[in-house]
């Protein structure tokens, strides 16, 4: 005969170890969502807590208001950065290129908003620097990142600016090339459309490094 007042007992101790089982499960998820989701927004960014005054003489940031995300570095750097499998930016600018300053303030937003300091190679740091070949390691520069660049007439790889590449892990993962497309006077600066464009695109390429 069943022992009614046990298998009440039994019954009870089922159910709460089942509400136990299920609040462990529901926790573990949590647990392992938000931890995904953190891993996911950030990393070690290797350019933070550098003096990030280096672009306030560029015209396109005069006034800026915001954080100043961008940090002076060099090409042996960003070698040892990509050797040591880092994930980064680095942009190649000078401070007189009219492209660079209709697009530079455009990236600093972009950086900003994605939490992202910015590695910024000044080919026209030396006065001797008249071509953005010109720079120190200008070898090295092309192995890193010969086969983005066009070939000018000479076959050689030739680095244009305003040029960003995104860098994960220490492989280039997206590139940015320019300013955007249609975008023909840097005098008239951008209409709403291909400013709302580059900022679509900006935020696509520092995606990548997630």
């Amino acid at each position: 005969m069943i022992n009614k007042k046990r298998l009440t007992s039994a019954m009870s101790i089922l159910m709460v170890l089942a509400l136990i089982i299920g609040i462990l499960a529901s926790c573990s998820g949590v647990t392992s969502g938000d931890s995904s989701e953190s891993s996911n927004a950030s990393f070690d960014d290797p350019f933070a807590g550098k003096d990030p005054s280096i672009v306030l003489g560029y015209d396109g940031m005069e006034g800026y208001k915001g954080e100043i995300m961008f940090c002076d570095t060099t090409v042996k750097e960003v070698k040892e950065l990509m050797d040591a499998k880092k994930t980064f930016v680095v942009f190649c600018s000078f401070e007189t290129c009219p492209w660079c300053n209709l697009f530079i303030s455009y990236l600093n937003d972009a950086a900003r908003d994605a939490g992202v300091h910015v590695g910024y190679i000044d080919t026209r740091a030396k006065p001797e620097w008249q071509n953005n070949m010109d720079i120190d390691d200008y070898d090295v520069f092309t192995e890193l990142f010969g086969k983005w660049l066009t070939e000018d007439e000479d076959g050689k790889p030739h680095l244009y600016v305003p040029d960003t590449y995104f860098i994960k892990d220490g492989k280039v993962v997206a590139r940015h090339d320019g300013v955007t497309p249609g975008a023909d006077d840097p005098s008239q600066g951008l209409t709403s459309e291909q400013a709302e464009q580059l900022q679509k695109d900006l935020a696509a390429e520092f995606d990548t490094l997630r």
